[in-house]
């Protein structure tokens, strides 16, 4: 017994410090439906920062005439999330570039694949390291006209596809283009015009089309 005399008043003490410390705990943390409502909110924020277009889906064909001659198929869903490029595009009479660019969100399920390069038969993939620019579906910055008003200005609307698509000049470069939910729609780079031919309302990109192994 006078071993535990000192041990029972200690025991009381550290069960006294846990019930005050458990107390503060939980009135810093709230009710369950109060935290239950702060993860859902975050959830939703980070879900609107993975959309970087105001268009959920579609499938959408570009021609390439002017200096650059081919074209492009683009099927996108989740907002811009992932995004799938099929590009046939000839630079000049002894460069044609064919190749597959797969964005899912997540590097190591992306791919970039290069049929043809500069001409000559390549048949590879890669992991890219960063999200392809191409992939983003604009020269332009999404969504943000202020940013857009210090480089370029508007030159008004017009109808590209089927889509009423804002107009944006440079006012330092030879580029302009039409931008459509932040998608370019129809853009002119130096002599380069790309403009979409068609677009197609899609619930979600194909399986096949996600597939590095199925070429095009």
């Amino acid at each position: 017994m006078k071993v535990l005399l000192p041990i029972l008043p200690a025991s009381l003490f550290l069960l006294i410090s846990c019930t005050e410390a458990d107390s503060s705990i939980n009135g810093n943390l709230g009710t369950s439906d109060e935290n239950k409502d702060m993860i859902e909110e975050s959830i939703n924020d980070l879900k609107e920062s993975e959309k970087i277009l105001e268009a959920e889906s579609g499938m959408i064909t570009f021609e390439y005439t002017g200096k650059w001659t081919g074209r492009e198929t683009v099927w996108f869903d989740q907002f811009g999330k992932r995004v799938v490029i099929e590009q046939d595009i000839l630079h000049s009479p002894a460069n044609r570039n064919k190749k597959k660019m797969i964005w899912t969100g997540d590097n190591k399920t992306s791919y970039n694949c290069e049929y043809i390069f500069m001409g000559e038969e390549k048949n590879s993939s890669e992991n890219p390291y960063i999200r392809p620019k191409d992939t983003e579906l604009s020269l332009f910055a999404h969504g943000d006209n202020d940013e857009l008003m210090q480089s370029y200005k508007q030159i008004g609307d017009k109808m590209v596809s089927g889509k009423q698509a804002s107009g944006w000049r440079s006012k330092t470069m030879e580029i302009e283009g039409w931008i459509w939910k932040g998608i370019d729609l129809e853009y002119n780079n130096s002599g380069v015009i790309k403009k979409a031919i068609s677009f197609k309302e899609i619930k979600s990109i194909p399986k096949d089309k996600l597939d590095p192994h199925n070429g095009f």
